[in-house]
């Protein structure tokens, strides 16, 4: 089965998880990406895509290709910049303000939703602390508002001790091979 067959799968039968995936592989990323809201569209959903503009070109090509137009007023895309970068640094408390701004229009609505994040921190040295909290207020929003979510990092720019950080707050870990369950999740009491 294709990687982003199993993503799909996974989702169907956990509408609640919070999901890390820590990509290598640019063309992989954007085809996960891509299968993910294409999959969520035509499952009747609405998708939050928060993307680098770097990328948006060719995720665009390939959702126009996969879904009408009508089907393309159910993407929603936000730049990850203005999204992360949106009080000037990368600043967790703002950007969860953010995070709750998008969201409060879809949880009194009748749709289900899943949302895509690519998270970036600009010039941020050793943002690993920050990204924790944010990640951990973020994974209780998750789990309160049954949410489904997959956080994307390239991993490349990922401090050495940053992926086994976000593995406490991610109950899931997807790789460009696999998706598997994180042995380091902390259970956040609600």
């Amino acid at each position: 089965m294709m990687m982003e067959e199993e993503l799909n799968g996974f989702v169907k039968t956990k509408p609640c998880t919070h999901i890390l995936y820590c990509y290598h592989n640019i063309d992989m990323y954007i085809k996960k990406v891509t299968a993910y809201l294409v999959d969520g569209v035509k499952s009747g959903e609405t998708v939050i895509l928060i993307e680098s503009e770097k990328n948006l070109n060719a995720m665009n090509e390939r959702l126009k290709a996969d879904l009408t137009d009508d089907q393309m007023k159910r993407v929603h895309i936000i730049s990850n910049f203005d999204f992360y970068l949106s009080s000037g640094s990368y600043h967790p408390p703002a950007i969860y303000e953010q995070l709750m701004k998008i969201y409060t229009l879809y949880f009194n609505g009748d749709t289900p939703f899943r949302t895509w994040t690519n998270v970036e921190w600009g010039a941020l040295e050793n943002p690993a602390h920050i990204v924790d909290w944010f990640e951990k207020e973020t994974d209780k929003l998750v789990n309160e508002q049954q949410l489904t979510l997959v956080c994307a990092y390239e991993a490349e720019k990922m401090p050495a001790d940053m992926q086994a950080i976000l593995e406490q707050s991610h109950p899931h870990i997807m790789t460009d091979e696999d998706l598997i369950e994180s042995t380091l999740h902390n259970k956040i009491k609600l």
